[in-house]
């Protein structure tokens, strides 16, 4: 992935030899008609190998299933993607419902949510919020993966000498490891597997097809992800091999490694998703989450960039994207790179407009943090298209 600007240089001047989708894709589509032909170009230009599009104006919707040959990869209804990170959102909505069931409060010290938290130095001074909002002080390292690979615990993460980088609060360093340890918080908080405290407080309740556990699925159903740069015939991603480790109960030292990006699930449940924090904790006369708390996911708490122009403001795993050549309004949201694939859902808050946009693999240059994948059809969404149903 083009981590640095001469990275993403290097990587967008050899783009033109990655696989192409272009005249090969087949597209099912249902719903309000979209303009099909400049989607296809979108497609085309960021090499997307098969996609699912959801496209809303809050009473209206547009879905499009594009599936392509070479690689073969089949959208349709029944498709299940890997998210990535747009879990992250779906982790902070449960956190805020343990929140207001009074197991903890945003300001607790991690440590003493944490088995033998006390223990691991890396963690002095650090709170839930500073997970929620990537201000902890950690960053991923090498680690990370090791010991999620290994089956050791999150001590042997926290006790590598390069997991902290600066004080907590002082910074935003986006970070998976943050988010992995808010699931063994909420493990030992409700005894439960991420797996069912998810479906039980979440995935139920807005009637999601979704998961953290894909030991769970059948791999037909799922889009395979390919990197298309450097493309690789074969080394398609559905299942991980953590992915494949039963989440059958809670081991909050062990579990880390799925809150953070590995939920599976589809457009539409990612919509209601949407819903319920555009709803402010209310979907479809539910209450789930408390409006306090839901304030406290829709404000500002950090932000990634130049002061004086943010690339990406951040709430409670939440991204604010605020930017005038996408839409005069602000969007929430987020957007997920794993292994390839460059997925993003965002909802206009003062309209209800809204995007979800999944895929098996596409280009991953990026304009600052935001992928230019998921950039440009934003600007198309909520620019053109979804301006011109009305």
């Amino acid at each position: 992935m083009p981590t640095t600007p001469l990275r993403n240089l290097l990587y967008r001047a050899a783009l033109p030899l990655a696989p192409s989708p272009k005249g090969q894709m087949r597209h099912q589509t249902e719903g309000h008609a979209i303009d099909l032909p400049a989607y296809e170009r979108l497609l085309t230009r960021h090499h997307v190998l098969g996609s699912s599009l959801l496209l809303s104006d809050g009473t209206r919707q547009a879905v499009v299933h594009t599936s392509v040959a070479r690689p073969d990869h089949h959208a349709g209804e029944h498709t299940l993607y890997r998210v990535a990170s747009i879990t992250k959102m779906a982790t902070a909505l449960v956190t805020l419902m343990l929140c207001d069931d009074g197991a903890f409060s945003l300001d607790t010290p991690v440590a003493v949510l944490l088995p033998d938290g006390g223990k691991a130095a890396a963690l002095e001074g650090v709170t839930l919020r500073h997970l929620l909002c990537h201000t902890s002080g950690l960053r991923d390292t090498p680690a990370y993966d090791c010991a999620l690979q290994e089956g050791k615990t999150f001590h042997d993460v926290l006790s590598q000498p390069d997991v902290r980088v600066g004080k907590p609060g002082e910074a935003m360093v986006y970070c998976n490891l943050a988010f992995g340890l808010l699931g063994c918080i909420l493990e030992h908080a409700s005894g439960l597997s991420i797996e069912a405290l998810f479906r039980e407080r979440l995935f139920g309740p807005l009637g999601m097809r979704a998961t953290l556990d894909a030991s769970s699925l059948r791999e037909e159903e799922i889009m395979p992800i390919s990197r298309v740069l450097p493309y690789r015939p074969g080394q398609d991603v559905t299942i991980t091999a953590l992915g494949r480790k039963p989440l059958g109960g809670p081991d909050p030292l062990r579990h880390f490694g799925h809150t953070a990006g590995a939920m599976y699930t589809d457009c539409p449940s990612l919509l209601r998703l949407l819903h319920l924090i555009a709803g402010e904790g209310e979907e479809s006369g539910k209450r789930l989450v408390s409006p306090k708390a839901m304030a406290e996911m829709t404000m500002q708490q950090s932000f990634c960039g130049p002061a004086e122009n943010p690339v990406r403001r951040y709430g409670l795993g939440l991204v604010l994207l605020h930017r005038a050549d996408i839409s005069p309004r602000p969007l929430l949201g987020h957007q997920g790179f794993a292994y390839g694939c460059v997925d993003g859902a965002f909802i206009e808050m003062e309209t209800g407009r809204a995007m979800v946009f999944l895929n098996g693999g596409a280009s991953e240059s990026r304009e600052g943090r935001l992928g230019l994948c998921n950039r440009d059809l934003l600007r198309w969404a909520f620019g053109r298209e979804l301006p011109q149903w009305t």
